[in-house]
């Protein structure tokens, strides 16, 4: 039976502040957490195992997620004690992983596809592994595949540091999207305790005895390492799903919801439970909502994403931004980032009446949690 290890224990450093109180596996994605969507992605493919690999605010995930009852999967723990790499913290889950195939997914990546098809690929491959790809029309921030068209074979694996656009022009190529399918013999090529990087240590030996396949992934992909890929991938994933429903539907909005007359949502739109929205509101489009959230009279959220328990009062304007837990926006507050950055606010921040942040042309304008915002800022 195939297992899965979803590897989840960096630093996130690219998401700060975000993620300075919240693991980035627990960033909500279209309202649930980015690891609990990869989880149920490997249960709908016949997964009943799994592994976390777990490090940086470990007890925060374990908390959440448990023994995997709730999500009907049996999750087991690594915790790595000091950083041995994507391969390392493979290793250490070696008990738990060699007697059958497995997943391997990286902790931060939006997807949408059935987990389904990579296993029937992989059967016909025969090989060692196979590697999900996904054609980007900018591979340099990636590592990028070389492979062999008819029979999916790849024949060079060159991570970001070792590719160069021909001419110096980007064109679109398949990249390493952080998912693989890989045989327990795979734990021969890893040294135990030591730190090992499956991308630059492992994946070119088996290149190199041709064992390693692709499968180009259908749908949406997205790494949310920044910010401001967070919220893009919140709003692809949130189109991908309405795409896809049975019932056609514009928005997904919970059932407990109040709003008042005269508020007008403009699709598409995600809103959670328990969430009030007061009269002549304007949300929308491009906008998720998390669960027990206000949000004020005459105030209008655009290209925005809010986590569970914040309070936006009355007057609010909100458009290129991202709002995290139980932040407080005082009346008249204005969050207006542009077409390439945001404003964001972390964890518990509150910002006081009539303050405008505006996020300057070159960077996002981001406030740490906890803080407390007196003053306009661009």
């Amino acid at each position: 039976m195939t297992k899965g290890i979803i590897l989840s224990g960096g630093f996130a450093t690219r998401l700060r502040p975000l993620s300075c109180v919240i693991p980035k596996t627990l960033i909500p994605v279209v309202n649930k957490p980015v690891i609990e969507r990869q989880i149920l992605l490997l249960k709908s493919a016949g997964v009943r195992e799994i592994v976390l690999a777990v490090s940086v605010m470990a007890d925060l995930v374990k908390k959440h997620l448990g023994n995997g009852e709730k999500l009907g999967i049996k999750i087991e723990y690594t915790d790595e004690k000091n950083p041995l790499g994507t391969a390392g913290a493979i290793k250490l889950a070696e008990d738990y992983l060699k007697d059958d195939d497995f997943f391997i997914l990286n902790g931060d990546v939006i997807f949408n596809f059935d987990f389904k098809e990579m296993i029937q690929a992989h059967d016909r491959y025969k090989g060692l592994g196979v590697i999900a790809s996904k054609i980007v029309p900018d591979p340099s921030r990636y590592g990028v595949l070389i492979v062999e068209e008819d029979t999916n074979k790849i024949l060079k694996f060159l991570e970001k540091s070792e590719y160069t656009p021909p001419d110096g022009k980007n064109i679109p190529m398949p990249i390493n999207a952080g998912v693989y399918l890989l045989e327990p013999d795979i734990f021969q090529y890893i040294k135990p305790n030591k730190k090992v990087s499956i991308e630059h240590d492992v994946f070119p030996i088996l290149v190199s005895e041709e064992k390693l396949y692709h499968y180009s992934i259908p749908g949406i992909w997205k790494d949310i390492g920044k910010p401001e890929e967070l919220l893009e991938g919140n709003i692809q994933l949130m189109k991908d799903i309405l795409k896809n429903l049975k019932e056609k539907k514009e928005n997904l909005i919970d059932e407990n919801l109040d709003i008042e007359g005269k508020a007008l949502i403009y699709p598409p739109v995600t809103i959670g439970k328990n969430v009030v929205i007061k009269k002549n509101c304007r949300i929308g489009p491009n906008v998720i909502i998390g669960d027990n959230v206000y949000i004020g009279a005459n105030t209008e959220i655009k290209d925005t994403l809010i986590y569970n328990e914040a309070y936006i009062s009355k007057n609010i304007k909100c458009e290129k931004a991202i709002i995290a837990d139980n932040c407080l926006l005082h009346d008249g507050v204005q969050l207006v980032g542009n077409n390439q950055n945001l404003v964001i606010l972390s964890s518990f921040v509150e910002v006081l009446d009539n303050v405008k942040l505006i996020a300057p042309p070159n960077s996002s304008l981001t406030v740490c949690h906890h803080d407390v915002v007196r003053l306009d800022v661009s």
